[in-house]
């Protein structure tokens, strides 16, 4: 377990610089568009390759190209099969993906009328919409060999590469909207050509790192016994494992028609809660995912209980204090992060609201990516694909019940609702399917971190409301330096009940700074 947690916290470490330099992105982005028509337009052009992105670099793909290749490095006697399968799946995604790339480009009008209907009474935003979504497409191209080649690495046991890439992209986009911006039309332009340039060099820097295993070559794909099964896999994977993302391409959709800055409430508040979920939830199934499978492969029981158990538990000790956090601080940190330039006053109160109802859900998202990853590790990609089409569902009614009232939070707690929906059906099968138990160990730490959670969602709570009553009254440094005192403080609340219900000992926190 202390070699998993060790790959857990690089890959953590990785994402976290990533996404501070997401936040980066975002602020300048805020700034030079706010919640405009231009925002608007670009967030739904965006919403296309970023759903692919995050289907196949965080879901789908790896999920069927992991066991599946495991299995093929574990049984075979030289890298020879292994090689051959890294070429043959490569060969067949680039095939794909150009194809997909050009029915999408000419397609991509009939496109934006689906992900925003509401655009067909805004001439503006929906030509720009189509125009951002042309230059943006050809990114799924470069995002899918590097997801290729990412889960060829974690497989390997090499998970920086794959992790850090993302990092690249928002470097892309920071550089654009300053270099390009003065050169081009809107900053909606600079950031659409600059996702493009951005995918081109994280193809480049992920290619290098797979030369260390293989040197693949383009070929016309095979369809033989280990590609079918790869492609069984794949696709009620995509489903399956995109559950999320599929539940916030619906909220956009709904979104479109309600007043301009609805998508963008919704894109920034969802960029926040992602930290967390990207942080955590997805570094721990990006290392969950070749462990168990490999675990499996050998029908080593214990480990596999282990590592299912503690990835649950770990899941819950972060994911709780992190949702209490988004709740309470949600306007203080929309505020602080978001509001100047063209992001007024009003888009961070609903902004904040969105933020606040998405945080509800949080622990939910992150357990469905444990949970969906347990499933994937044993060849099983129905299951969540069947439970994530009755979630979205779910999504879809709640969110056109709740639109008239509740406007763009309305959609965020549908969502909310049908992630613990999706959760509860997720654990109900797979105790009965695969036999999965809670261990004592699992049942009483869960009660620690619930305890330790109220703790200190009252400390958070209180000092919220005594700091920042008058907020608007407080000079930027002033607003920072309050806040970073208010999460200090919880933490040392947190960690100390933690410590003190011995949720964890310092021995285990030693052990795993060491390792």
């Amino acid at each position: 377990m202390q070699g998993f947690f060790r790959s857990f916290f690089t890959v953590s470490f990785y994402t976290f610089l990533s996404r501070i330099l997401g936040f980066v992105r975002d602020i300048l982005i805020a700034r030079y568009l706010g919640s405009t028509v231009i925002a608007d337009a670009f967030f739904v052009a965006f919403r296309i390759p970023n759903f692919f992105r995050r289907v196949l670099a965080e879901g789908a793909y790896s999920a069927a190209l992991i066991p599946v290749f495991s299995g093929v490095v574990i049984d075979s006697k030289d890298d020879h099969e292994a090689a051959d399968f890294v070429e043959n799946t490569m060969s067949l995604l680039l095939f794909v993906t150009i194809i997909l790339t050009f029915i999408f480009f000419f397609g991509m009008p009939y496109i934006i009328q689906v992900l925003a209907p509401g655009f067909s009474n805004n001439k503006e935003a929906f030509e720009l919409a189509v125009h951002f979504g042309k230059i943006i497409f050809p990114y799924l191209i470069f995002i899918s060999l590097v997801s290729h080649f990412a889960s060829i690495n974690n497989v390997h046991g090499k998970f920086v590469a794959g992790a850090f890439s993302p990092a690249i992209l928002n470097i892309s986009l920071i550089l654009s909207l300053f270099i390009l911006t003065p050169q081009l039309l809107t900053a909606g332009h600079a950031l659409s050509y600059g996702v493009l340039i951005g995918g081109l060099f994280q193809f480049i820097y992920l290619y290098k790192a797979v030369l260390q295993f293989y040197r693949p070559r383009i070929r016309i794909p095979e369809f033989n016994k280990k590609l079918k099964k790869f492609l069984r896999l794949f696709f009620p994977g995509l489903i399956g494992s995109g559950v999320i993302q599929l539940n916030i391409v619906v909220g956009t959709i709904i979104a479109s028609f309600l007043p301009v800055g609805a998508i963008s409430h919704i894109y920034y508040a969802d960029r926040l809660n992602q930290l967390p979920l990207a942080i955590f939830g997805i570094a721990m199934g990006i290392v969950l995912l070749p462990t168990l499978s490999k675990a499996i492969k050998r029908n080593n029981i214990e480990e596999i209980q282990a590592t299912q158990s503690r990835s649950l538990e770990f899941s819950l000790l972060i994911s709780l204090p992190s949702a209490a956090g988004l709740y309470i601080l949600s306007f203080p940190i929309i505020h602080i992060l978001f509001e100047r330039g063209a992001f007024i006053a009003e888009d961070t109160y609903y902004t904040s609201k969105v933020l606040s109802i998405f945080a509800l859900g949080l622990p939910a998202y992150i357990l469905i990516k444990i949970l969906v990853t347990c499933f994937f590790a044993r060849e099983d990609t129905k299951t969540p694909l069947y439970v994530s089409i009755v979630s979205v569902i779910v999504n879809i009614i709640l969110s056109i019940l709740l639109i008239s009232s509740m406007r763009e939070m309305g959609i965020a707690l549908a969502t909310a609702i049908s992630a613990w929906a999706n959760i509860l059906m997720l654990f109900i099968i797979f105790r009965k399917k695969h036999n999965f138990f809670l261990d004592t160990k699992l049942i009483k730490n869960i009660m620690k971190i619930l305890i330790a959670t109220l703790l200190m969602i009252l400390g958070c709570y209180f000092l919220n409301a005594l700091i920042f009553e008058n907020i608007e009254d407080l000079n930027s440094l002033l607003k920072i330096t309050n806040l970073l005192i208010i999460i200090i403080f919880c933490k040392i609340i947190y960690l100390a009940m933690i410590f003190m219900l011995k949720v964890i000992s310092l021995q285990d926190l030693k052990d795993y700074i060491k390792k």
